[in-house]
């Protein structure tokens, strides 16, 4: 692994002074000098960044941390290739990635949140990268619309009323997508608060628009049965998706854990895995039919235990499954846009996603009586609130408990 550390050519001159990377690797130190400059009081040689008081502080800090991580993957691309990435390679990273002078580059909020977006991809999942995307990308089209130029200081809470506003009339999406984006946007500001990019605490007092708990659509124990015996011999693409998903389905894992487990991951009849969303080790049993699903592609693949789609793939594809198996019962669903409710009435297939199996599975499990403490055992939930909209489903099943309670007391009527 490389390791990037930056100092600066004469710590102790009077007028600015170059940076220089120094980069370790295979006990070898290589020096290369940056396009950029600053003033000694502007630098903090501990932390090895700009200190608050350079005006560009934020911008010149993240294309800093960017250039450390390409450094770093273009040693590991070549260290894969069995060679040493030469110093020359080195500046040709440092040009690709800073490209000049930052006095004539000047970073907006756009521009630094879309190298965050890049540096972040290592230790974020695939959805919540495509999230942040949805977020850069709205935030350029309204800064378009309104002909702004966004900035740490200008993005406050009347910013953030606007941009609301913006997203629910002109881009006409519900209560609970915009409240994503402010949750997406929250979380960057505040990640760049606390790494001293910018000094501006306005995201603190964003708030969410009201909204309605999300419909809980899951599969009926006849619907995943009608599922996992559609014959789909001669559709072998699509019987992966459905084999993936009954696996899922039996398991409660989310589906990015299913894409990116290995085979080694699967022992003594368990599953062992850190989760990627929240880093819990789970330990999950397997069921009879996930163990034959996983004898079925047994073989086909070294690094992955699953021929798992992407996330968009997978969805079409399940949608087609649902529809072949007829999963036709009509499901009402409620958003809020605004302050207005809009109830769409829907046959199921049309709502099955990737993420159905994972609800299938918590709710049957405690429609089936296991216990809430296993179920999130099992599937990595952090409390019993996050399983409440789970228990308010499973309250279909009172009416039939309830039944079978009355029924024992029969013998009271005989007296």
């Amino acid at each position: 692994m490389l390791r990037t550390k930056y100092y600066l050519t004469d710590g102790n001159a009077a007028g600015e002074t170059a940076i220089y990377a120094a980069c370790y690797l295979e006990g070898k130190r290589r020096k290369i000098y940056l396009p950029l400059t600053v003033l000694p009081g502007h630098w903090d040689t501990k932390a090895q960044k700009y200190r608050r008081n350079y005006p560009n502080h934020p911008e010149t800090n993240v294309l800093l941390k960017l250039l450390s991580e390409r450094l770093d993957a273009a040693a590991l691309a070549s260290a894969s290739k069995g060679q040493l990435l030469t110093s020359e390679e080195l500046r040709e990273v440092v040009a690709l990635t800073i490209g000049g002078p930052q006095a004539d580059t000047p970073v907006g909020l756009l521009e630094l949140l879309e190298q965050w977006i890049e540096a972040s991809r290592r230790d974020k999942t695939e959805s919540t990268v495509k999230s942040y995307r949805t977020l850069l990308n709205h935030l350029k089209a309204y800064a378009k619309l309104r002909r702004l130029r966004l900035e740490f200081s200008n993005v406050d809470t009347a910013f953030c009323e606007a941009f609301k506003n913006y997203l629910l009339g002109t881009v006409g999406i519900a209560n609970t997508s915009v409240n994503n984006n402010v949750k997406y946007l929250k979380a960057f500001l505040n990640a760049t608060f606390e790494q001293g990019m910018h000094e501006f605490a306005h995201f603190k007092r964003f708030r969410k628009l009201e909204d309605l708990q999300p419909e809980v659509v899951y599969l009926t124990r006849a619907e995943k049965t009608a599922l996992a015996t559609l014959n789909l011999d001669y559709l072998p693409r699509l019987e992966q998706t459905r084999d993936v998903f009954l696996f899922e389905c039996e398991t409660g894992l989310r589906f990015s854990d299913v894409q990116a487990l290995r085979p080694e991951q699967i022992q003594n009849e368990f599953v062992l895995l850190t989760t990627l969303k929240t880093s819990d080790f789970l330990k999950v049993p397997l069921s009879p039919l996930v163990q034959t699903i996983l004898r079925k592609y047994a073989g086909g693949s070294a690094t992955h235990a699953l021929p798992v789609k992407s996330n968009q793939k997978s969805n079409e594809d399940l949608k087609h499954i649902a529809q072949l198996a007829r999963l036709t019962s009509l499901t009402t669903t409620t958003q809020l846009r605004g302050k207005v409710r809009k109830v769409t009435t829907r046959p199921k297939h049309e709502l099955v996603c990737t993420h159905t199996a994972r609800r299938t599975f918590v709710t049957l499990a405690l429609e089936g009586g296991m216990r809430p403490k296993v179920v999130m055992r099992i599937t990595g939930h952090k409390d019993y609130k996050s399983l409440h909209r789970y228990l308010k489903i499973t309250d279909a099943v009172v009416q039939k408990e309830f039944g079978d309670y009355i029924n024992g007391q029969d013998y009271l009527l005989e007296k």
